[in-house]
Order: structure tokens, then C-alpha cells, then sequence
């Protein structure tokens, strides 16, 4: 098989590669939804198996349905699904991503906002479905550059999704050169980034202005003090109802409207769900851009109409860049156009290793794929390269191609600590419980602090039987997430928190002690 022959494969059954039927896509597709709301209809099919195979793949399970059945555990089901969950939900965004909203935030919201706040100098704003923090973070520097008085300013901006990977990258605020694919994002970065090498820091300055949490947007929990959703001026959910029933979308702009206050303003995607849903709403026509705004009182409105939309002037022109209060400065600052990017062509200067695991990490694994075999064709000997190759494989399901690659890498770097834990995974996933055993003993060789290598240990060791040394690697486990924050999250487990590995331990711990006392 040549390199162009694995570039084109795809996943196909076979002897060891996962099938996920007719029957799996309904049983999980009503799981997902059941559980996060999440609506995967026929043409979304593809979307749910490539989720479910790549959390399957970074399970210990050796079939699909002994991992559905995991899902269901009451016990230890939880960390799985958290896993699941991510891998379902976690989108790519970039800085200032669409140029029509942003403008309009910029000219018009933003600057309304501010008048109206500024005897109190407060004001609260909500990124419902944040992902990796771009948007929230995008709409701090449009505040720093409207207020030059923005540090004696109560300014909260809350950052929420449900996917624990993802606010992780949040909260680090570290970003790649695909972040800033925007002209405004390009042109301001030198003033709200650091550069380390091949990524970007945001500057202290504007990291703080965001605090990010984790809601679930169809549970009934806002608004409400407790999770800090009460009162808002503004709420953005761009691309986030697109994956619920209409219904579920209702049920949310719903409850957006009572979070906001009076004037508050609500921007969503522009591929949502029917106009109705924002009948109490009032609509404002921008270029490119359609905003919806709760009344500055309630008018009467008759259900399912919609108020007539309005023509906005920019409160701030796009010749100028601070808010006209009496206390500003102006400054001239010119108007982006809108700028898109498809491909890494057109980017140059974009690592493509630090790309594929991008790719990778959004759960994107055939573009990685693909990336990646070009790598390699073009003469890349790297096992960076190999072992993601190697990962990007038992994603699709492909336990051949991801044992060769992760063999190849270990052959090139005898310390490729990835490629050792992948392997035992996929050794683990065709059965071959010794050979997984003797690959995961290496993770914890290699690094004996590795919370997941001890875990997966302790679980190949009592698929083989030998449950004292199974107990053992688990005691292992508890003991490294001693003293570590329950909402931090154990580094490469596709975003599982320590509070739920550490749950998923004590009551493996119970439940194998009491196989021990049995026999």
C-alpha cells in the first residue's frame, strides 16, 4: 500500500474495526439528546459515529456495545459520557469571526450599552456556547478599544459551554496562528497577544475581564443568581441552537429572555432556527447582521409576530474608535473587511504538525489524517508525526493502520509516551489484553505520574484477571489526584475532569474490593 493509498482509505468493517449500525445511531442519538439536548437527525448521522467511535477509541470497552452499556452505568458512566459529550459538541472558532456581527457590536450595541451603563459603570455580558474562548475574549478587546476608562468599569463576561475540553482551552488563553483569520484579529494582535513561539498568549489585561464555566443549556438552570445568568445586557449564542429540535430552541430563547434585562440585546448564528422563536423580541436590521433586542418595556405583541425591524446608525462610525463620552479619546481606526480562509495554503506560515493536532483536538481526525500522510509524503520522519497518524487512525476506528503508525512512532523515539498509550488502547480494542498490558506498563515507565496510564492499567488488568495488581494501578491513580481542583482536567483525556476520574475510581475501588472479598 503506498502513502496515496492510505491518504484516500476510509474506515471500513472489518475484522477489527468497530461497526456502528442503524440500531447504535438511534440508541445513542436518543441517549445524547435525553442527556445534553444534542439532536442528530439522519443527515447527522456521520456526525454522531464519528463522535462515538473517537470517545469509544479512548475507552477500554472491546465492543460498541459494551461501551453504550458503560454509558448507562449510574455509577461510573458519568466520566465516559463527559468524554463522549466533548467530542460531540467541541467546535473550531477564531477571533472576530463574522465580520457583520462584529461590526455591529462594535458600531452599535457595544456603544449603546455604554451610555446607558455609564453613570454605574457596569455591565454584564454572556457567551452561551463559548468553545475555546475566542468570542468572549474577541468581545473584551472590542471593549478595551471603545472605553478608555475600561479598568474602573464592573465589567462581567461570562464565558459557558458544555464541553469541559474546550473551556479548559478557554481558561489558558493560548492561541495558534489559525485563531487570527480575520483581518481586525490580524491587525490587533500584536496589542492583546504575546507571542511564544508558534502561539499566542492574550495579555493578562484582557484574560481577566472573562471567568468561564460549565452550563448545560438545556437544564433549567438560569436565569438564576447561582450560575450568574441573571440581568444580562447582552447574550451571544452564535451556532450553538443549529444542533437542537426547534422546540429546544424555543425552550432556550426563552429563558435568554428573562436572563436579559430591560434594552438587553441577543445575538445568535444566522443559520438558527425559524424567526418566530424571537417574537418578543424586537429585530435590528445592520449590515450583515440581524440582532434582536428585549423592549425597554413590555408592548404589547401579538404571539407569534414580530416587531418591526429597524435601521441602525452607528452610535460609534467606522472612522472612529472610542465610545463618545465626554471623558473619551478618538482615534481613527480603519474598517475590516471580511475576510475567509479555508485552507492552510493560504496561511503559509501555519505549522502543519501544530495544525493536525488541532484538527485532532476538535475531533476533526480525517483532515488530520490527511494532513498528516502529506507530512509524511513530503519526507517528514518526525514520530510526532507517526503517533499522531497513529491516533488519528483508532479515531476512525482503523485499529491496523493506528497499530502501525503508533509502532512506527516507538521505533523512531523508544520514550513516544502517546504512541505507547494509543497502542495499548487499540491492543485493548482487538483483544489482545497482554501486548496492551505490556504497552500501558510503559506509559507508567515513561511517566509515572501519568494519572491515565495507571487507570487504563488497572482496567487491562482486571479484563485479564488479575485483580490485586488491578487494585494496585488504581490505588495509583487516587493517589496522584490527591490535593488537585475538582474542575481541573486530567491532561489528555479528551476533557475529564479530576472530580468525576476520581468518583469513577472510588467506586471501582468498592466494587473490585468486593470481587476480592468473593474469591
Amino acid at each position: 500500500m503506498t502513502l496515496v493509498d492510505v491518504a484516500q482509505k476510509r474506515t471500513l468493517p472489518g475484522k477489527n474495526t468497530p461497526s456502528f449500525g442503524y440500531g447504535d445511531y438511534l440508541r445513542f442519538s436518543k441517549l445524547v439528546y435525553e442527556r445534553c439536548g444534542l439532536h442528530f437527525p439522519e443527515h447527522r448521522r456521520a456526525d454522531l459515529e464519528r463522535g462515538v467511535l473517537q470517545a469509544f477509541a479512548a475507552s477500554t470497552c472491546s465492543t460498541i456495545n459494551e461501551y453504550y452499556q458503560l454509558l448507562l452505568d449510574p455509577d461510573v458512566g458519568a466520566v465516559y459520557f463527559e468524554r463522549l459529550a466533548n467530542a460531540l459538541t467541541i467546535s473550531e472558532s477564531h477571533f472576530f469571526r463574522d465580520t457583520g456581527q462584529m461590526d455591529a457590536l462594535y458600531h452599535h450595541v457595544l456603544p449603546q450599552i455604554i451610555k446607558r451603563r455609564s453613570v454605574l459603570r457596569t455591565m454584564r455580558i454572556w457567551s452561551a456556547g463559548c468553545a475555546s474562548g475566542e468570542e468572549p475574549y474577541s468581545i473584551a478587546i472590542l471593549l478595551r478599544e471603545l472605553l478608555p476608562d475600561v479598568d474602573e468599569w464592573s465589567i462581567t463576561i461570562l464565558g459557558t459551554d458544555i464541553n469541559t475540553q474546550a473551556l479548559d482551552m478557554a481558561r489558558q488563553a493560548v492561541y495558534t496562528e489559525w485563531a487570527f483569520r480575520e483581518e481586525r484579529a490580524r491587525e490587533w494582535r500584536a496589542r492583546y497577544f504575546r507571542r511564544n513561539g508558534s502561539h499566542y498568549e492574550l495579555i493578562p489585561e484582557v484574560k481577566r475581564m472573562v471567568t468561564f464555566a460549565r452550563l448545560n443549556l438545556v437544564e433549567g438552570v438560569y436565569p438564576s443568581y447561582e450560575t450568574n445568568t441573571t440581568l444580562m445586557d447582552l447574550i451571544v449564542c452564535r451556532n450553538v441552537m443549529i444542533y437542537f429540535t426547534e422546540q429546544v430552541s424555543r425552550d432556550i430563547v426563552e429563558r435568554f429572555y428573562e436572563c436579559l434585562t430591560y434594552g438587553g440585546w441577543l445575538v445568535v448564528g444566522h443559520a438558527e432556527h425559524s424567526l418566530s422563536i424571537y417574537h418578543r423580541f424586537k429585530v435590528h436590521n445592520f449590515p450583515n447582521a440581524i440582532l434582536y433586542q428585549r423592549p425597554e418595556q413590555l408592548e404589547p405583541q401579538g404571539e407569534g409576530t414580530l416587531a418591526a425591524p429597524t435601521v441602525e446608525k452607528p452610535i460609534v462610525s467606522p472612522g472612529k474608535r472610542r465610545v463618545e463620552l465626554p471623558e473619551a479619546v478618538s482615534r481613527p481606526v480603519p474598517t475590516p473587511d471580511r475576510v475567509y480562509i479555508h485552507s492552510l495554503e493560504r496561511l503559509g506560515y501555519v505549522d502543519p504538525l501544530e495544525r493536525a493536532r488541532e484538527l485532532l483536538s476538535y475531533g476533526r481526525s480525517e483532515e488530520a489524517r490527511e494532513l498528516l500522510v502529506g507530512m509524511v509524503e513530503a519526507g517528514s520522519k518526525d514520530p510526532a508525526v507517526y503517533a499522531l497518524l497513529g491516533e488519528a487512525y483508532a479515531n476512525l476506528g482503523d485499529w491496523a493502520e493506528a497499530e502501525r503508525w503508533c509502532r512506527r512512532a516507538i521505533q523512531e523515539d523508544k520514550l513516544a509516551l502517546g504512541a505507547y498509550y494509543v497502542l495499548a488502547l487499540v491492543l485493548q480494542h482487538q483483544g489482545r489484553l497482554d501486548e496492551a498490558i505490556e504497552m500501558m506498563r510503559k506509559v507508567v515507565y515513561i511517566d509515572r505520574f501519568s494519572v491515565l496510564g495507571h487507570f487504563g492499567l488497572a482496567d487491562l488488568y482486571h479484563s485479564n484477571g488479575q485483580l490485586p495488581q488491578a487494585l494496585k494501578s488504581l490505588d495509583n491513580a487516587r493517589r496522584l489526584l490527591e490535593g488537585k481542583r475538582g474542575d481541573e482536567l486530567i491532561p489528555g483525556s479528551g476533557g475529564i475532569t479530576v472530580r468525576s476520574l476520581r468518583e469513577a475510581i472510588i467506586y471501582q475501588q468498592q466494587k473490585w474490593q468486593a470481587e476480592a472479598g468473593e474469591t
